[in-house]
C-alpha cells in the first residue's frame, strides 16, 4: 500500500511540475496580450473618447478577427490570392554596374564625416 501511495505522490509531483511549467509559459503570453489590449484601448479612448471607443474597438476588432480567421482557414497564405490558382511570374534581373573609382554613397559620406569630427575633437587641446 505504501508503494501505491508513493507512486501516486510521484505522479502528482510530475503533474504539478508540468502544470506549473505550462502555467508559467501561458501566463507570459496572457500578460503580454492583456498589456497590448490595454494599450490599444487607451489609444482608442484618446482618439475617439470614452463613449465612442468601445464601439470602434468592437468594429475594428471584429474585422481583424475575421481577417485572422480567413488567414487561418486558407493555411496562412496570402488571403487575397486563391490557393488553387498559381501564376508563374518571371522576374526581371537587373544588371548592377560595378562601383567605379570616385563613386561615393551616403553611408560613406557619413562615415567620413564622423572620422573628420573625431579627428577635430582629438586635435583640440
Amino acid at each position: 500500500m505504501d508503494i501505491l501511495a508513493w507512486i501516486a505522490w510521484a505522479l502528482f509531483g510530475v503533474l504539478r511540475l508540468v502544470w506549473s511549467l505550462v502555467w508559467f509559459l501561458i501566463s507570459g503570453w496572457v500578460s503580454t496580450l492583456l498589456q497590448i489590449g490595454v494599450l490599444v484601448a487607451v489609444v482608442f479612448i484618446l482618439l475617439y473618447g470614452w463613449q465612442r471607443a468601445p464601439m470602434e474597438l468592437w468594429k475594428r476588432g471584429s474585422a481583424f478577427a475575421l481577417f485572422v480567421w480567413g488567414w487561418i482557414r486558407t493555411g496562412g497564405g496570402d488571403p487575397m490570392q486563391p490557393t488553387a490558382t498559381r501564376e508563374v511570374t518571371r522576374e526581371v534581373v537587373r544588371i548592377v554596374r560595378v562601383k567605379e573609382a570616385g563613386d561615393v554613397n551616403f553611408s560613406t559620406l557619413l562615415s567620413l564625416a564622423m572620422l573628420v569630427g573625431l579627428a577635430l575633437v582629438a586635435a583640440l587641446p
